[in-house]
C-alpha cells in the first residue's frame, strides 16, 4: 500500500493519511486527489511533495512512480502563522 500523508490544511481536506494500491506516477496521484476532492489543486507550486522523505525535484519530479510501501508526504507551502 502506498501512504499518504496530509499536513497542514491538506490533513482538513482529507483524512490525515489514505492509503492507494498499485503504482502511480506522483502527476497521477496529484491529478487523482485534486479531482476527488472537487476544485482544491494540489500542484508542485503550492505544495511541498516528499516520496519517502526526499523532495520530488531531487528525484523525477511529477514524473516519480511511486509504488506499494512507499510514503507520499504533502505538505501545503502556504499556511497561517
Amino acid at each position: 500500500m502506498i501512504k499518504i500523508r496530509f499536513l497542514g490544511h491538506l490533513a482538513t481536506h482529507f483524512n490525515e493519511e489514505i492509503k492507494l494500491s498499485g503504482k502511480v506516477s506522483v502527476a497521477e496521484l496529484l491529478n487523482k486527489l485534486s479531482h476527488n476532492e472537487g476544485g482544491l489543486q494540489i500542484t508542485r507550486s503550492n505544495t511541498l511533495i516528499l516520496v519517502n522523505g526526499v523532495e520530488v525535484s531531487a528525484l523525477d519530479g511529477e514524473q516519480t512512480e511511486v509504488k506499494d510501501d512507499d510514503v507520499v508526504t504533502l505538505v501545503p507551502i502556504s499556511h497561517g502563522g
